[in-house]
């Protein structure tokens, strides 16, 4: 969607990267590497989101006892510039744009067959405290669907997503040894219940 704003999908990547992980430093190969793009494209998009002032580019020596050729034991680390003026605009526009990629994922997780429940948070709904983008509990003959869709999403997306798949059974128990990841899940307030099939319980029979 935003490659066709921006004219890269590398750009964007990019772009992403850097306004959601504001405070992090990143070299030319781990970009290369997080972003699945070829190394001159990130060279040229460096370059040109240097020029805008949207990034930063630091020096730092490798190997400090040994620095008598300037530039042979230097890397190059790259971060956001937190005082260009595009920032918030930009921050506005791709946060626009999880809530788009938040309905999409919605939609196709709730086409799956016997969906019991899912949630959706973390990333989708920037809840840095989350340890969990999506919890979806299902039928255990679709946990594989519901697995490969995830996936299939996270390459549509360029990010990775964490997830937790479980089916019913796994969901009970967890329920009953008051398991800490169900309860955050549960509990967290920031989290859009898409869908809520599971069986209650009657209290009475504890």
């Amino acid at each position: 969607m935003f490659e066709h704003l921006f004219g890269s999908k590398t750009r964007v990547k990019l772009m992403k990267l850097f306004l959601d992980n504001p405070d992090q430093r990143y070299f030319v190969r781990e970009l290369t590497r997080l972003t699945d793009s070829l190394i001159n494209s990130i060279r040229r998009e460096l370059d040109n989101l240097m020029k805008l002032d949207f990034i930063l580019c630091e020096e730092e020596l490798t190997d400090p006892e040994n620095s008598t050729v300037q530039g042979v034991n230097a890397k190059k680390f790259y971060f956001l510039n937190k005082r260009n003026v595009f920032q918030k605009d930009l921050t506005n526009l791709f946060s626009k744009g999880k809530y788009i990629m938040e309905n999409r994922l919605s939609d196709k997780l709730s086409a799956l067959p016997n969906v019991r429940y899912i949630s959706i948070g973390g990333f989708f709904v920037e809840d840095d405290k989350s340890n969990v983008d999506v919890m979806v509990v299902i039928d255990e003959a679709s946990k594989g669907a519901a697995k490969l869709l995830l996936t299939q999403f996270e390459a549509e997306i360029s990010r990775p997503i964490r997830y937790t798949v479980m089916d019913e059974t796994e969901y009970n128990l967890r329920e009953e040894v008051n398991d800490k990841f169900l309860q955050g899940v549960m509990a967290n307030p920031k989290n859009l219940v898409v869908t809520d099939n599971l069986s209650k319980k009657n209290p009475e029979n504890k």
